[in-house]
């Protein structure tokens, strides 16, 4: 097999017979390169050309010695310049034998990966293919490649299903057919009413039949293919197949090609002594198959950077019917790589306020930095798709819906995503975090299909260390919720992997992955804003009488792009601050004015550290809720309670008795104050319930109680005015102290 590696430059003396009738362009220092990944065979050679992805090379780097080739391939420690491996001499000096072997593997996963990009894309001119390569009694060739034995194997099955079926008819002809003859002269008969009866009647001998062993290795090679490469090649056949175990010791142990030889002379038909060359090819590399070379076969992927765009979309992007035109394809011109819907970096609960994460393929070789051109060209995608956004909820009202085109039908039906402050939140004007990214590759030193890490941040060299490679572009630097705020990461994944991933074509493992890098996704982005921004949660005080929306207009320019509300509960805030900004002393001072403000990362419930209440005029409580009903004396004692926020009641009674509390008392939310002939009001309670102080801690001067009274049962109040739009004309308070109803028994009149 030949290798040749996707755009190298090599001299044109070294390819110029392995790339005979492919390519004889030369750059203007007479060297060679091709654009192609594949693989075609050379009739010139008798041999399989592979032209192997860009992505396993290495620039050479600045440190690196000067003999290093300008691009190589890395063996361990070993740079090797990719012309020294071009012919077989040169890949048995440089490459050991599990070097070789993962050539060999990786040709067939490139082989199926462009197959599959083939069937889902068959208008596409991105691959170049044509198959003619037949078996026959020609010139023969020396087939030491995987790919072509496995395609051999493939057609035969293919073509020769009548040959299978009328071997095994002819096997089975005849067996269990009672041989009269001989059971008469052998047998002794039993007779029952002049008829004799056989007990022992003589058959037809069922022999070894090596064909059947030939069908038996050639359909468990073919159950090899399916499972390990992912092909789906038809098995008609009823014989119990070997076993994993045994068919692997055929594979490592060499028993299935000493199993072959001790069974190869008892063939004599053409098909069969054909089928058993193949068999025997794919445990033996080396030997010859009657190929006839007088026609070329090839597969070759003209633009690879096409099919890893498609592979790394089908792995991680969204389907057409989840992205709306205009965005992928959008109105300048320009095409997005990816696109997929998923939790916003802002949201507490999964499914909840999700925004579109906008990624970008990079088919570079490995170590290949990004630059400006593609950088600049991701955020222009970022900013087209915020202003299609906005557009959805600023001109589609103006569309007569006789002139509504199917454009416009296919947008309207995406508005519950809005990366703008929702209408609940218009006076904030913040914007929710647009993630951009880009996906290149890497390949393992150890060229491991499965590396445990098949994601991961790439990272760039920065004063001698590595640092992840993350771009955050703003018009102003303490403003992450700003349309101009946004951040681009990189990825890297292993190519290997992917490969695999997408020829399998196994929906469930490729779900398991697009749901796990999602999230790698997600936390990353998180992670590295995190380092770079405070994050809080805020929820307005208790008390406070002047609303949100009058707060942040009076202090808009101050706030702007520091604050949006991404919960589900629209009391919470979330406030984002620079670490470096010099102006975040004076931003929360200010807000501390209004809002209580607790550390709350991105993506966590702000419910957990923040207790949030109604604003003003609105109530939200339950008709089951226990309500604490309490008069006072007169107006100096109510003044007393609204201003220290507590009501309290004395625990111990005259004559030695004392308060008896039950259940209600533990989990009343409300006190409804009342003096007869005054105006009833309702409060709400503080959700730690009661506890007990002496006199000398409520320290109330107003006390008319007895000196020898030393404890009292003490109710926080949340806040000093009373809760609005609860209907309390019903209620009659008749007796003294304290006890306790529903909401519902009090609204409905019950309350005595």
């Amino acid at each position: 097999m030949r290798i040749i590696f996707e755009e190298h430059q090599y001299e044109l003396s070294d390819v110029h017979d392995v790339l005979y009738d492919i390519t004889r362009l030369q750059d203007v220092d007479k060297m060679v390169s091709v654009s192609y990944v594949g693989y075609f065979y050379n009739p010139r050679l008798n041999d399989c050309v592979f032209i192997l992805p860009k992505v396993l090379l290495y620039d050479r780097k600045k440190n690196d010695p000067e003999s290093t080739p300008k691009e190589y391939l890395l063996i361990g420690d070993q740079r090797i310049d990719p012309k020294f491996i071009i012919n077989p001499e040169g890949q048995e000096k440089y490459l050991k034998e599990a070097d070789r072997k993962f050539i060999y593997e990786f040709s067939i996963w490139i082989y199926r990966a462009i197959c599959v990009y083939k069937k889902q894309n068959p208008s596409s001119r991105a691959i170049y293919y044509k198959q003619l390569m037949q078996e026959g009694r020609g010139k023969k060739h020396q087939a030491n490649t995987l790919l072509d034995i496995i395609l051999s194997l493939i057609r035969f099955n293919r073509d020769n299903q009548n040959f299978f079926l009328f071997t095994i008819k002819n096997i089975h002809s005849g067996i269990n057919k009672i041989n009269w003859t001989r059971t008469i002269a052998t047998s002794k008969a039993i007779i029952q009413e002049d008829n004799p009866i056989y007990l022992d009647p003589v058959n037809k001998k069922r022999k070894i039949n090596f064909d059947e062993e030939l069908f038996i290795i050639f359909f468990s090679i073919l159950r090899h293919l399916n499972d390990t490469y992912g092909f789906r090649i038809p098995i008609n056949c009823n014989y119990e197949l070997l076993t994993k175990g045994i068919f692997k010791q055929y594979l490592e142990k060499g028993l299935g090609k000493k199993r072959l030889l001790s069974i190869k002379y008892k063939y004599f038909s053409d098909k069969a002594l054909q089928l058993w060359n193949l068999c025997f090819a794919f445990f033996e590399l080396g030997h010859k198959l009657s190929i006839n070379t007088d026609q070329k076969e090839y597969l070759l992927a003209k633009n690879f950077n096409i099919v890893f765009e498609a592979i790394i979309d089908e792995l991680i992007g969204d389907s057409r019917n989840k992205i709306p035109q205009g965005l992928k394809d959008q109105d300048d011109g320009k095409r997005v790589d990816h696109m997929y819907l998923d939790v916003a970096l802002t949201a507490e609960e999964e499914n909840q306020n999700q925004v579109y994460y906008i990624g970008d393929s990079k088919y570079y070789k490995m170590g290949h930095q990004l630059g400006r051109e593609s950088i600049y060209k991701q955020y222009t995608y970022a900013k087209n798709v915020i202003q299609w956004n906005i557009n959805l909820f600023l001109d589609d009202n103006d569309i007569d819906e006789a002139e509504k085109s199917e454009r416009d039908i296919d947008r309207l039906n995406f508005k519950e995503v809005r990366l703008r402050s929702s209408e609940k939140d218009s006076i904030t004007e913040g914007y929710n975090i647009i993630p951009n990214f880009f996906i290149s590759a890497f390949v393992g030193n150890e060229r491991k299909y499965n590396e445990g890490e098949n994601i991961k941040i790439h990272t760039v060299k920065k004063g001698g260390e590595e640092v992840p490679s993350t771009h955050i572009s703003y018009q102003f630097e303490n403003r992450l919720f700003d349309r101009d705020t946004l951040i681009l990461s990189h990825y890297d994944v292993n190519f290997l992997y992917v490969i695999y991933l997408y020829a399998r074509e196994k929906a469930g493992e490729k779900t398991w992955w697009k749901e796990k890098v999602r999230k790698i996704f997600r936390d990353e982005i998180r992670r590295v804003l995190a380092e770079k921004f405070h994050f809080y949660a805020m929820t307005k005080k208790y008390g406070v009488a002047e609303t949100n929306d009058d707060f942040l207009k009076a202090n808009f320019k101050l706030v702007n792009g520091k604050i949006f509300q991404p919960f589900n509960n629209p009391n919470y805030y979330s406030l984002a601050l620079n670490k470096t900004s010099s102006d975040n002393v004076e931003v929360r001072k200010k807000l501390e004015e209004h809002f209580d403000i607790v550390e709350c990362s991105l993506g966590e419930n702000p419910v957990e550290k923040l207790q949030a209440y109604p604003e003003e005029g609105t109530f939200n409580g339950s008709m089951d809720d226990y309500v604490l009903i309490g008069n006072y004396h007169d107006l100096e004692q109510k003044q007393f309670i609204l201003d220290n926020k507590i009501y309290y009641a004395r625990l111990e009674l005259r004559e030695g008795r004392f308060l008896n509390l039950g259940y209600e008392a533990m989990v009343a939310k409300y006190l409804l104050l009342y003096k007869n002939g005054e105006e009833n009001e309702l409060y709400r309670l503080e959700g730690n319930g009661p506890r007990i102080m002496t006199n000398a801690q409520l320290k109330n001067e107003v006390v008319t109680d007895p000196k020898d009274v030393k404890n009292y049962i003490c109710y926080p109040l949340q806040k000093k005015t009373p809760e609005k739009n609860v209907d309390l004309s019903k209620f009659t308070a008749v007796q003294g102290g304290i006890y306790f109803r529903t909401l519902r028994e009090i609204i409905n009149g019950n309350g005595e």
